[in-house]
Formats: C-alpha cells, sequence, structure tokens
C-alpha cells in the first residue's frame, strides 16, 4: 500500500503530519498534504486492475476515511458544533470536498477524471 495513503487510514500509528491528523487534531486543511494523499488516490486508481474485484478491506479503508474526512466538514458547517476548518474558505472547502470524493471514488473504480475536469486542480500532477 502507498506510504501516504496508508498515514491518513485513521488509527494508523504514523498519522502524525499526515493530512488526516492536521485535521482531526487542528482543523486545519492542510492543502500540501492534502494534494500528496490525493496524488497517491489517483496512483491507486491508474492500479487498479479492470480483470480484478478491489480487495475488501481497501474499499472499507477508503470508504472508512472518507466518512471520517466527510463527517469533520459536515462539522463544520453545523451551526451548534465547535469543530472548525481553518485554512479555507466556503469555496475552497467545497472544492476540496469534490476533489477528495473524486479521487476516493477514482481509487476504488479505477477511473479517474483529468484535472482539467476541475476548476482546482492538484498542483502535483504533472499537465501532459
Amino acid at each position: 500500500m502507498h506510504s501516504e495513503l496508508k498515514r491518513n487510514i485513521p488509527g494508523s500509528p504514523n498519522w502524525e503530519g499526515s493530512f488526516y491528523e492536521r485535521l482531526t487534531e487542528y482543523g486545519e486543511w492542510d492543502s500540501k498534504s492534502f494534494w500528496v494523499l490525493h496524488l497517491e488516490l489517483l496512483s491507486v486508481a491508474k492500479q487498479q486492475n479492470d480483470n480484478l474485484p478491489v480487495e475488501r478491506d481497501f474499499a472499507y479503508m477508503l470508504l472508512y476515511l472518507q466518512q471520517r474526512v466527510l463527517s469533520l466538514i459536515s462539522a463544520h458547517f453545523t451551526k451548534n458544533d465547535v469543530f472548525e476548518i481553518s485554512n479555507v474558505n466556503v469555496k475552497q472547502l467545497y472544492e476540496f470536498k469534490e476533489r477528495f470524493e473524486m479521487a476516493i471514488l477514482g481509487a476504488i473504480s479505477g477511473e479517474a477524471l483529468p484535472e482539467a475536469s476541475f476548476d482546482l486542480e492538484n498542483p502535483l500532477v504533472k499537465k501532459v
């Protein structure tokens, strides 16, 4: 499994400094670490074999990470919740949320949309 992805899985012993740790512990949307995670998710999507099913544990791990991140985003928008996400404005947060959801789906389905399909592009993806 990819190292950055593994670091971001809830419960990982090596999560310090990961995107998920920064978001969970500090309410910080760390764009740099998000894009690294996103790039690994895109890499996973490219490596999926169309002839083989996705491993159940792997799919669960991805969906668990997605559920946890989306719950934190939801908490950010809930008036009675004290959790707030910093370092992004509302428009950016929605764009990052879309990129995250699509990358998770791509990692499971093996199909990732081209960067040009989005307003917010991953700066780590080389343009072809």
